[in-house]
């Protein structure tokens, strides 16, 4: 417990200027561009989008994303790309909620991979995502539910 008499150290803060953090900002944007790009499938087609939204279309080869410069944005692009990666067909063959967990898993172990950090919050949006995707089977009937999905999403 900390007392009147004690005295905390000085903190140390690190500012940048304008142009310090433009170039920050720029370096990070040109780092995850180069991960996300190199887990595109070869054969594939990348359309950026403007949300930070993401589809896959196995049959066309086809990823919609947005353009990975933030880290969200990477994670999602990264998201998409797990989906070609773990041959995702969303033919109802593996249950959409196992696949959304297959991909969301993939997703953060490549961020990392790269040294890029993933915030709790991301992952508790992405534990979020699956249960939602739960929800939605058991709502359309669904017999079973993974059990692995079931304890991501908890």
């Amino acid at each position: 417990m900390r007392d009147d008499n004690d005295t905390w150290p000085e903190p140390r803060l690190f500012r940048m200027t304008g142009d310090e953090l433009q170039a920050a900002r720029r370096a990070a944007a040109e780092r995850f561009t180069a991960i996300a790009m190199s887990y595109v499938p070869e054969g594939y087609t990348i359309e950026y989008r403007k949300s930070l939204s993401g589809r896959h279309y196995g049959a066309r080869k086809l990823i919609q994303a947005p353009r990975p410069v933030t880290r969200k944005a990477l994670y999602i692009f990264l998201h998409e790309c797990a989906h070609a990666h773990l041959n995702h067909s969303h033919n109802g063959r593996t249950p959409r909620h196992v696949e959304e967990m297959e991909a969301e898993q993939w997703a953060h172990a490549r961020m990392r991979e790269h040294g890029v950090p993933v915030p709790r919050a991301m992952t508790e949006r992405a534990k979020q995502y699956v249960a939602r995707k739960i929800r939605q089977a058991r709502r359309s009937g669904a017999k079973r539910i993974d059990p692995a999905a079931r304890r991501f999403a908890r």
